[in-house]
């Protein structure tokens, strides 16, 4: 699972895919550590996919301007037009010179906590993405 999970990650984050014109029409929606049953989706919006969960740093989320660039072209690839973003921190690890108020940027060097990120796909109409959040 270890061998998986990193090769998924190397392909995830140093490829660094250019976004496809599918992908570029797909907004991205990211849930707080909550669990699936609290956030429910807006009337007008259809699951069209779930994809098995990757472990990701912190840096890789929220170090990059799109790091999600991947997913969204293969949501855009599924017909979605939304990608809910579900990450779930499992190691709460920062570096003693990098304080939980600083962004991950400031800490060069750290790659900050990590997560476990499961990314769903979905067609939402106009009017629901009007009451999302997005990213």
């Amino acid at each position: 699972m270890v061998k998986r999970s990193r090769l998924l990650l190397l392909i995830f984050v140093a490829c660094a895919p250019t976004l496809t014109q599918q992908g570029s029409k797909v907004s991205v929606y990211e849930v707080p550590q909550t669990s699936a049953a609290d956030t429910k989706m807006p009337d007008g919006c259809k699951l069209v996919a779930t994809k098995t969960p990757v472990k990701l740093t912190e840096r890789e989320m929220y170090g990059q301007k799109d790091p999600y660039r991947l997913m969204r072209n293969e949501a855009g690839g599924e017909g979605a037009n939304t990608l809910l973003v579900r990450p779930r921190m499992i190691v709460a690890r920062r570096d003693f010179d990098c304080p939980a108020k600083s962004p991950i940027t400031d800490c060069p060097g750290s790659d900050g906590a990590w997560y476990e990120v499961t990314f769903e796909s979905y067609s939402c109409s106009a009017d629901a993405l009007q009451k999302l959040p997005l990213r």
